[in-house]
């Protein structure tokens, strides 16, 4: 598996340009000031997602990220298709695009579909992208797209059970790295790839596609390596076997994939990441302090709390979907304080900074992006506040009278 520094070398002319690209974006944006839309949160939000569009796919910001990125167009295309025919057709365009590019590149699965249309892992295998598409191409009505690309896609998902699953526990191997949702950090067996497993376990089932070998029993019963193995009596997931205290994703992504469907469970992991100040400025941090240690080298110097204490407006987005569908009221009150910086600023923000409560800047090399492709799906809450989160799969709803406060 290629690590953060063997990426770098691997992948060297790509990630120059990337380098260059971003040197640009900085420059121009320096020069010229960023770019800030007006109107409501909606009416930037909507400025956001148009300017993500790239003609033949959906990139994950006009800035920094303007790359096809799997995962992210994946946990956002519910949304998407939700908000408006248009972006559901540009979403399976999008999709349709990038099918076509890994096979005809002779590549499997990617993170990231890079410059000069290259396939590239930033910075291992994804241990969430064939999950997250898959259940991203049946949730926006892809029966097209998965039938003709059938035969392809289920030969990714044995490759991603060698890659991926453990076959003696039918976890995530502990002996590999991936790239995940959080990125710049070691992952290996977490909570996180354990919800992308048996994402897929599920999805594959939907689909009535074969499920391969150690996948098959996870399929059957996809709660239970999560409740029994990372599910604290205190009341929220921990981040990883061995480690006592829980993650902003880790309780985020057991829901959002639709793998983990109890309300009681649900209510108790979002009142302890409350309690404990992931939701503080903002929702929702991965840390509620930076851990160096998870940090390799490159970033400890260079992006420093990239993906610790900040902010992560994606992360949020998704947290103030599931607190909603139980208690809106106090979901409201955290819409509203969203609304303001993102009237104030004229965009939405990747990375909010945990102290200032502004974008968040390290140094000269990192900044917050901006525009976001996952704004998407803070619009759909604005948008359809009465309807179910926009997850991976069907979610469960809640009648009005079942609905109380967090702490219920």
């Amino acid at each position: 598996m290629r690590g953060f520094v063997a990426w770098q070398l691997i992948e060297r002319p790509l990630l120059a340009a990337a380098y260059a690209v971003n040197l640009v974006v900085r420059a121009r944006r320096g020069l010229r000031g960023r770019r800030r839309h007006d109107g409501t949160a909606e009416d930037v939000i909507r400025f956001c997602i148009d300017d993500c569009w790239h003609g033949s796919h959906y990139r994950a910001s006009p800035g920094y990220f303007r790359q096809f990125w799997t995962r992210d167009l994946s946990f956002s295309a519910p949304a998407l298709a939700r908000l408006s025919p248009g972006y559901q057709d540009r979403v399976i365009r999008s999709f349709d695009w990038a099918l076509r590019t890994w096979q005809r590149r002779g590549s499997h699965v990617t993170t990231t579909i890079h410059y000069f249309d290259q396939p590239v892992d930033v910075f291992d295998y994804g241990i969430d992208c064939l999950p997250l598409m898959l259940a991203a191409l049946r949730r926006v009505g892809a029966e097209d797209l998965l039938e003709e690309h059938r035969p392809w896609l289920e030969g990714e998902a044995r490759h991603y059970q060698d890659e991926v699953v453990d076959p003696r526990t039918g976890m995530v191997r502990t002996d590999r790295k991936y790239s995940a949702h959080r990125d710049t950090i070691v992952n290996r067996c977490n909570a996180f790839g354990n919800s992308m497993v048996a994402l897929l376990a599920m999805t594959l089932v939907d689909l009535g596609w074969e499920v391969p070998g150690p996948m098959g029993p996870l399929a059957l019963a996809p709660q239970s390596i999560l409740l029994d193995r990372f599910w604290d009596a205190r009341g929220f997931f921990i981040d990883s076997i061995g480690d006592d205290t829980p993650s902003g994703e880790g309780n985020i992504w057991p829901f959002w994939t639709g793998v983990i469907t109890d309300d009681a469970v649900l209510r108790k992991a979002l009142h302890e990441l409350e309690e404990r100040g992931y939701a503080d400025p903002y929702p929702l941090k991965y840390e509620v302090a930076r851990r160096p240690q998870l940090e390799p080298l490159f970033v400890r110097i260079f992006m420093p709390d990239y993906q610790g204490a900040t902010v992560w407006t994606s992360l949020g987005s998704m947290y103030l979907q599931l607190l909603n569908s139980f208690d809106p009221g106090q979901a409201r009150v955290e819409m509203d304080r969203y609304r303001t910086w993102i009237e104030r600023d004229g965009t939405f923000w990747e990375v909010i900074d945990d102290e200032t409560g502004q974008r968040y800047s390290s140094t000269l090399l990192t900044r917050s992006d901006e525009s976001m492709l996952w704004s998407a799906i803070f619009l759909d809450l604005l948008e359809n506040p009465d309807q179910p989160p926009a997850t991976m799969r069907a979610f469960k709803t809640f009648d009005a009278v079942e609905r109380g406060s967090m702490s219920g």
